[in-house]
């Protein structure tokens, strides 16, 4: 499934040619799913990150989720690419339904942005996490646009 998403007043003509790939990850842990909270921003995201050069989408949201939660997982399926379109940029976010392979968790290997975030790992029952991404009021400029790209990918992936 593919959604697209248009920034107010926005049209396919004025799409930017700043283009930018992520792949974003769907992990459940019996009823729950997996959210990263940003305490300096104060606002809720799906782990995952942006696709390096000569990567996969599949590869990219492994590598994700190990740096950013210090968990192992296998991807299941694709379920959903949401294009999102602005002014400054576009963005192509794919995001993968992913199973734990281990319970273990190992050290995050956080960026030097996710420190900046003072990110946390919240597992949240499925609709808890869906209201909280659709209703969660954040200062952050960026934050409704990112809760909003989440809320889409989660409640049409499971």
């Amino acid at each position: 499934m593919i959604l697209e998403v248009f920034a107010d007043g926005l049209t396919k003509k004025d799409i930017s040619k700043n283009a930018y790939h992520s792949s974003r990850a769907i992990i459940k842990r019996d009823d729950d799913v997996l959210l990263l909270y940003s305490k300096k921003l104060d606002y809720y995201m799906l782990p995952g990150g942006r696709i390096e050069k000569e990567e996969t989408p599949e590869d990219c949201v492994i590598r994700e989720v190990k740096e950013e939660t210090g968990l192992d997982v296998r991807v299941l399926n694709p379920t959903v690419l949401i294009k999102e379109y602005y002014e400054d940029s576009s963005w192509n976010s794919h995001f993968f339904l992913c199973e734990l392979t281990s319970e273990h968790q190992s050290l995050q290997n956080l960026t030097e942005e996710e420190h900046y975030l003072k990110i946390e790992l919240k597992w949240l029952p499925y609709l808890d996490a869906l209201s909280l991404l659709d209703d969660h009021d954040s200062a952050f400029s960026k934050a409704y646009n990112i809760m909003q790209r989440e809320f889409l990918a989660l409640s049409n992936s499971l």
